[in-house]
């Protein structure tokens, strides 16, 4: 009996006229494991003498008195008699092809189509390579999905790309960039379709680069016990990293530096090192701080203000040089009309007349670098004197003068007006 039908067929596909509507114009588009119809389109007047699907060259179903279908479409196939329309199932990517469908009443009609079976497109992404972009390297953007992937377009921020910054290859697949540039940051899209579905992929572009235009803001010049603070910034994607050196010492790794009660050895160039660890590129800037114990003395200055200034000055470069010194002061000073001792106090010397008394004054804290202390010496040692005078008239050239010197020059009259005169010797021995 199955003979007999495939005869009659074979038969009836003699003297065939096109059937022209039969079938959808255009390709059927169909996805994988989901269900396509072929649906006739004006399909000839019942009753069918003999429908005939076939797929290539092969038949799919042949219906006349009794249905045969082809053993790898048993239970694939739902075949519609009334209007010869056919339901393919379980599509494959094998079902690619031209199909045909014949059908036989008084006349013949034919019709042709095309069934494309797409993977429906999954899991886009886009990847970096190298992971990480620098600004002026190279860097490629690759679009990739699961499916079948029919066309991709790409985007930044929402619009089209300019073509003159990129290049674009392997079917659109890579974004290429020859040399990046900061504007190049951004977000990329990549649409990436075929006729099933489509799906979209973004990625971030982040432009590593600097440091560059290390900057450090504080003040110069600072007075001695101050607080200061010196901070540094830079620009740098990602943020830098900042070391401070001082006179090219390590001191701290932070982007601010606080100094509280400045010292003289404070003094010197900072320098702030700004590095990128993903660019491993690095620049620094360097800002000169000078610490000042005192900036000007004032012409009212007394002979116990000169002096005070004096033994600060003979101190500070003592410690800072690691060495021990001894000093004390014998200081000359004037009373003023009021009968009030103009400058430090010290012991009351009753044995010497008029308004003239010499006071002393013992400096017995000081530190060496190792932070013991230094302890006082003999006052009776050989000493060196140091002479300031706080009138405007230059100094002597002459060398000070001795202890006794000093004392017979206290009982002469004063060469000028007492209240402008202001001595100080002060007393430095080395341990």
């Amino acid at each position: 009996m199955d003979t007999l039908a495939l005869f009659i067929v074979s038969v009836s596909f003699t003297g065939l006229t096109s059937g022209v509507g039969l079938l959808p114009d255009g390709p059927l588009n169909g996805a994988v494991g989901e269900t396509v119809m072929f649906t006739t389109v004006n399909p000839p007047e019942s009753p069918f003498v003999t429908t005939n699907w076939r797929f290539g060259d092969k038949d799919i179903i042949v219906s006349n008195i009794k249905n045969y279908t082809s053993p790898e479409y048993e239970g694939r196939i739902t075949f519609f008699p009334s209007t010869g329309s056919l339901e393919l199932r379980s599509l494959s990517l094998n079902d690619s092809g031209e199909y045909t469908v014949r059908i036989t009443t008084v006349r013949e009609f034919e019709g042709r189509t095309t069934l494309r079976v797409y993977e429906r497109i999954s899991n886009p992404s886009i990847t970096s390579s190298p992971k990480e972009a620098i600004e002026g390297n190279s860097v490629n953007l690759t679009c990739d999905a699961a499916g079948s992937v029919f066309t991709r377009k790409w985007m930044k921020d929402g619009s089209d790309l300019n073509q003159a910054d990129i290049i674009l290859y392997d079917n659109n697949r890579v974004l290429s960039f020859q040399r990046l540039n900061k504007t190049d940051r951004g977000e990329y899209s990549c649409n990436i379709s075929n006729p099933i579905n489509s799906m979209e992929a973004k990625h971030v572009l982040v432009v590593n680069y600097g440091p560059e235009h290390v900057q450090i803001k504080g003040q110069h010049h600072i007075s001695l016990g101050d607080t200061f603070t010196l901070s540094c910034e830079a620009e740098s994607e990602p943020p830098a990293n900042f070391t401070w050196l001082l006179n090219g010492t390590e001191i701290l790794n932070s982007p601010e530096y606080t100094k509280k009660n400045a010292e003289a050895s404070d003094s010197g160039n900072y320098t702030c090192q700004a590095k990128n660890i993903i660019t491993e590129r690095s620049s620094s800037s360097v800002h000169g701080v000078t610490v000042t114990v005192f900036s000007v003395v004032p012409s009212s200055c007394s002979g116990g203000c000169i002096a005070g200034i004096v033994i600060a000055c003979l101190v500070i470069p003592g410690a800072a040089a690691a060495a021990g010194y001894f000093i004390y002061k014998k200081k000359k000073s004037q009373k003023t009309s009021s009968n009030q001792t103009v400058g430090g106090g010290g012991q009351d010397n009753t044995a010497y007349s008029g308004n003239e008394e010499l006071n002393y004054v013992d400096i017995a804290v000081f530190h060496k670098k190792d932070g013991g202390a230094v302890q006082l010496g003999s006052q009776n040692e050989t000493s060196e004197y140091a002479q300031v005078r706080g009138n405007n008239n230059p100094p002597s050239t002459s060398s000070p003068p001795s202890y006794e010197n000093h004392i017979q020059r206290t009982k002469k009259p004063a060469p000028q007006d007492a209240a402008n005169v202001a001595e100080l010797y002060a007393q430095v021995r080395k341990k």
